[in-house]
């Protein structure tokens, strides 16, 4: 298969790449630059893939920041919900005709058990009016996953592309950097023994992309490898159609 890793680090993309190709074999991976903090680098991915790529079967949208400090993006956006929402909505909604054309194809996106009790402030969603509080930020991102990945399979009934959400595990990696020292300690002893490897927390994400017959699930939500009930604002349909207007507006789709 050829694989297209689209990063931010463009160094340690290239490492990831010769390591996965020289374990696996396969020397069709390739890395591009995208960084989802910037719409206008996301426009420009766009433009390089639709440039060089036939085809799309799979797409993962796998990026995310975690309960950072509150920093506003080039566009003016509150970052988490800019990374984690914004970044991939746009990402998705410029590639989806190369995903109809490749279909049947998946849109994988990766949210987190941290979407329940989320709550998508649409008269405040970048906290210019109340203080600011990155796990509040965390979960209503998170919770727009949920809610985007349901209403894109709404939208693409009768395409062949499906849309899957998952929950991958508490993961032992570098996305707690933004948290209190004395959270990331207490994080440590004893939690970190029951936390996932990368590898271990990739399964789920794996499993939606490549298992056989899970077109009748799409906008479902997994975790562990397995269809799970997601919280009830993750089924809230006026929510999602709303969501998914605004957020049209707010990248500067038509």
């Amino acid at each position: 298969a050829r694989v297209v890793m689209a990063c931010r680090d463009i160094t340690r993309a290239e490492q990831a790449a010769e390591e996965i190709q020289r374990t696996t074999g396969n020397g069709n991976v390739v890395v591009r630059h995208l960084n989802l903090a910037s719409l206008f680098s996301v426009r420009e991915f766009v433009k390089e893939f639709l440039a060089t790529e036939e085809r799309l079967d799979i797409l993962i949208n796998n990026a995310g920041v975690m309960m950072c400090p509150k920093w506003i993006t080039e566009d003016g956006y509150e970052t988490q919900l800019a990374v984690n929402h914004l970044g991939h909505f746009l990402l998705t909604n410029l590639l989806l005709d190369l995903l109809k054309s490749s279909a049947p194809s998946r849109v994988i996106t990766v949210s987190s058990i941290a979407h329940v009790g989320g709550i998508i402030d649409f008269e405040d969603m970048f906290f210019d009016k109340r203080p600011y509080s990155s796990v509040v930020s965390y979960k209503q991102s998170k919770l727009a996953n949920v809610l985007f990945s349901r209403e894109l399979s709404r939208r693409m009934k009768g395409t062949g592309v499906t849309s899957y959400c998952l929950h991958p595990g508490v993961i032992k990696t570098e996305l707690i950097r933004h948290w209190h020292p004395v959270l990331q300690t207490i994080l440590s002893f004893p939690n970190y023994l029951f936390m996932k490897t990368p590898w271990q927390g990739a399964q789920t994400t794996i499993y939606c992309a490549v298992t056989e017959g899970l077109e009748s699930k799409s906008g479902c939500y997994f975790s562990d490898c397995a269809e799970k009930e997601p919280a009830p604002e993750g089924k809230d349909d006026e929510v999602a159609r709303r969501l998914w207007e605004e957020s049209a507006r707010l990248v500067g789709l038509n």
